[in-house]
């Protein structure tokens, strides 16, 4: 059951008669229009919740984020909405003080991001740090007077050459960039500088910094935010102090450090595998932690943990909360009586929030959680909790997410930021679909997006996209690709193949040491099941999608001639050069192949989408951020000049300055509509 809080419900209705008359398909232009709740906050006497309100601004064509403070129904505040942090500041990772008095969070200070403390009652920010590099991660002190946070450490390499010194006014080139360890940049964070992460407290009355951690380990840098014992006397984090760390990027333990600083670090956990995100429970005698134990898959669940926290040595009686849940956990939190857990995990295409009790099973606490990423609809987004009110992004198909609370059995919709733009469009009907698989017959999940004003009697052509990751997902949400898709006419389909998350650890790993494999059989299933309904144009059937999708598209057209275009987008061409190029190659040679590229050429070459190059003959546009670390630039441009020396049409869409994510808002609807034009200009002639 759902309802809108307050003014929300009343505006939309309001809104309805006067758009109704002369709906629009989505545009372009949309992108900057559309709103979103980002990181939602609970206040700790649930009546507020501090959020993010993300925008895209069209004259800068930037993503700009504002801080809201948003009431609670029944809370008895008697203010509505009100705008706490303007997007000048860009503030971000808002977090409550325990009494619920300020709110901290990183904002821009001049041209660096600081820590403000917010004065609620105020509605004054003031700017507490003047750090070199930008902090994440707060986290207040159970008495509220300091706040942890991590910060990069950076150390200055051994120089191993020193030029002559130039002569005055001389005006010579930048400096060289010597690099001595990897990864040396990565996505979406660029060039690296050497150094180490840290954790740090941050005295509120005084300013005070304290440096916590020391050495190597990359202290807290995969947590969500540091944990607090309830004496406030330690902070537990994740980290890897090994020399050869940077060859393990997913092997953590956590350790717990004195909060005064300058003490030694005692280590909680030892295990073969990946802990992090700790939290400790209200009465400190245990530990909750996100980790999974090292099984050299591709894909290895993340499952919730609670062990024993004594007072010195090891955790103990460790225990998977999750383990027949089979489903990957992230975001947790202990409930306030210290009885269980809440958590986030994916399934079936989109997030939810369970309950773990330390005995007993898991239960579904808010059932659906939507995504915030407007690009693609992939789950994800974030929650907060105190036990009987849960705030988060709703799941929405014809909108991006609104603000939602989860109580008493019912949502409700406490900010539809997109009513009135809603209710002006004209958008086309989701369908879920399940499709037996050519391979094996086991179940594909996917979705249809059709055109506004669908007609079954009539001929479409056909969008298949693919999602990236590969353990990713799709979901039943809105995105801005598939609307503008849809709207230029396009039956629009998105699908989770094997490897796809949210379906369980063996399904997840049906394409461990084979990616690509039998997923490109999953994909050609889902479009022979939507061609057998009988409203599809057969000669303008089209294949696309971004990182692991580009994968997989470029592998399509290797396999297959049945499609008229192409888009692969920031694709995996080579996995050799993926391996030793892109900023996950230790986690390429180490989980997703056997051994390194030197030692199996023949392997890494069989599923490389070049060694199929051969067989294309589909036109293809290839679409890459000129700084994508994760899948560089170098693959898109083999890609293109092989079939370039194949004789394929193909064009080369290069993104200046844009990463794996595609950059700026015009970056992104430059990838979207570029396919759309390619598509539109391509088809197969009819037999």
């Amino acid at each position: 059951m759902r309802v809108y809080s307050g003014l929300i419900g009343l505006a939309f209705v309001l809104a309805g008669p006067a758009w109704a008359e002369a709906p629009k398909p989505v545009e372009a232009l949309d992108l900057y229009r559309l709103e979103q709740p980002i990181d939602p906050q609970l206040s700790p006497d649930g009546k507020q919740v501090a959020v993010l309100r993300q925008t895209r601004d069209i004259q800068t064509d930037r993503v700009l984020t504002d801080l809201w403070l948003v009431p609670v129904p029944g809370g008895g505040s008697g203010e509505g909405r009100r705008l706490l942090v303007g997007a000048d500041r860009a503030p971000s990772t808002a977090r409550w003080s325990p009494d619920g008095s300020a709110i901290a969070f990183v904002g821009k200070d001049g041209p660096k991001s600081q820590i403000f403390v917010l004065d609620v009652k105020e509605g004054i920010a003031k700017p507490l740090t003047t750090l070199k590099f930008s902090p994440s991660a707060l986290s207040w002190s159970p008495d509220g007077k300091k706040i942890a946070f991590v910060n990069l450490v950076e150390e200055k390499p051994v120089a191993i050459y020193k030029l002559p010194e130039k002569p005055e006014g001389a005006t010579w080139a930048a400096p060289a960039r010597v690099v001595r360890t990897f990864p040396y940049r990565t996505d979406p964070e660029g060039w690296l500088t050497p150094g180490d992460y840290q954790v740090f407290t941050l005295d509120v009355a005084s300013g005070t910094v304290t440096q916590v951690t020391s050495g190597r380990g990359d202290w807290g840098r995969e947590d969500g935010q540091p944990a607090w014992t309830p004496d406030g006397q330690f902070v537990i984090v994740s980290g890897n102090p090994a020399p050869d760390a940077h060859l393990k990027p997913v092997q953590s333990d956590l350790y717990a450090w004195p909060a005064a600083g300058g003490g030694k670090a005692r280590q909680l956990t030892a295990d073969d595998g990946f802990e992090n995100s700790p939290v400790v429970s209200p009465d400190g005698k245990a530990l909750a932690y996100v980790g999974w134990r090292n099984r050299q898959t591709s894909f290895q669940r993340t499952d919730v943990f609670v062990a024993s926290l004594p007072a010195t040595g090891l955790t103990t009686q460790s225990r998977n909360l999750t383990l027949k849940l089979d489903r990957p956990a992230s975001q947790i939190s202990w409930r306030k009586d210290g009885k269980g857990v809440n958590f986030l995990y994916q399934d079936v295409g989109i997030s939810r929030v369970g309950f773990a009790p330390l005995d007993g099973s898991v239960s579904i606490a808010t059932p659906e959680v939507g995504n915030t990423r407007l690009l693609l609809p992939s789950s994800g987004g974030s929650y907060s909790t105190d036990g009987s009110k849960t705030v988060y992004p709703s799941v929405e198909a014809d909108r991006p997410a609104s603000l939602a609370l989860w109580s008493q059995g019912k949502e409700t919709i406490l900010w539809d930021m997109n009513a009135a733009w809603r209710a002006g469009k004209s958008i086309g009907k989701l369908e879920e679909i399940w499709t037996p698989s050519s391979a094996d017959g086991r179940k594909v999940h996917g979705w249809i997006l059709y055109p506004p004003n669908f007609d079954p009697s009539k001929k479409y052509p056909l969008a298949m996209d693919i999602h990236g990751g590969p353990h990713s997902d799709y979901g039943p949400m809105f995105s801005i690709t598939h609307q503008l898709y849809a709207a230029a006419g396009y039956v629009t389909l998105f699908t989770n193949p094997r490897g796809s998350i949210g379906y369980g650890e063996e399904f997840a790993n049906l394409i461990n040491l084979c990616y690509p494999c039998q997923d490109h059989d999953d994909l050609m299933s889902s479009v022979d099941a939507v061609i057998a309904r009988g409203f599809i144009d057969t000669n303008r059937l089209y294949i696309g999608g971004g990182s692991g999708g580009g994968v997989l598209s470029s592998w399509a057209i290797g396999k297959t001639n049945r499609f008229a275009a192409a888009s692969v987008k920031r694709p995996v061409i080579n996995w050799t050069s993926e391996a030793l190029t892109s900023d996950i190659g230790a986690v390429v040679t180490s989980y997703w192949f056997e051994k390194k590229p030197w030692e199996q050429p023949e392997k890494y070459w069989a599923r490389s989408p070049l060694s199929l190059v051969g067989n294309v003959r589909t036109p293809t546009i290839i679409i890459t951020g000129e700084s994508d670390y994760r899948t560089p630039m170098s693959d898109s441009e083999q890609y293109f000049q092989a079939l370039q020396l194949q004789g394929v049409e193909s064009a080369l869409v290069r993104l200046p300055e844009a990463g794996h994510g595609f950059g700026r808002p015009s970056q992104w609807l430059a990838a979207i509509l570029s396919t759309i034009g390619w598509y539109d200009s391509h088809a197969k002639k009819a037999e």
